[in-house]
């Protein structure tokens, strides 16, 4: 199981210590495009956000998989040089959690269950909402009042999308929220 020349090569083209992630945006794009077939009622709606924090111009892509109007799965983009970066993992993790947030109020009764997927370059983590018990998991880690603990571990992104393991696991993702 490998991706179609066509995915691939948009990913071996990117430099992986880029702090750039707009870099990551077409590649992403066409590999939801793949996964969601439009011939399937899918689509993938880019929502640009910013500024991320307060007197900071950087801004922030949520690409967002509707079926019918209703969201189905979600996917933050950051760039693959955050992954050694413990405060930048906690703000991927944040934004991830805000995107539930700002999501769950859109579910409808075909959607039990909301995915959305953090990644940092071509690693990634998968998140999971439980409409029925209001679950969101992995569990948010809560700072620590005297010490400065790691709130977002890199074993979170343990998948890359470029081993077989992480296609098989994004595909698994994919299939469940479809």
């Amino acid at each position: 199981m490998t991706w179609i020349n066509a995915i691939l090569e948009q990913y071996t083209a990117i430099d992986s210590q880029s702090l750039d992630e707009r870099e990551y945006y077409g590649p992403y794009n066409t590999l939801l495009a793949h996964l969601f077939p439009y011939d399937d009622y899918f689509q993938v709606v880019p929502i640009y956000r910013g500024p991320i924090s307060p007197g900071s111009i950087e801004l922030s892509t949520m690409y967002i998989v509707q079926k019918r109007g209703c969201p189905v799965f979600f996917l933050e983009i950051k760039p693959g040089a955050h992954l050694e970066n413990a405060y930048a993992r906690w703000k991927a993790d944040e934004q991830m959690r805000e995107g539930f947030r700002g999501l769950i109020d859109q579910l409808k009764d075909f959607v039990q269950r909301l995915y959305g997927v953090s990644v940092i370059g071509t690693r990634f983590s998968v998140y999971s909402y439980e409409k029925a018990s209001t679950m969101l998991s992995p569990y948010s880690i809560p700072q620590n009042p005297t010490i400065l603990n790691d709130r977002a571990p890199v074993n979170r992104w343990r998948y890359d999308l470029l081993e077989e393991s992480g296609e098989a696991k994004i595909k698994e993702v994919v299939a469940e929220a479809k």
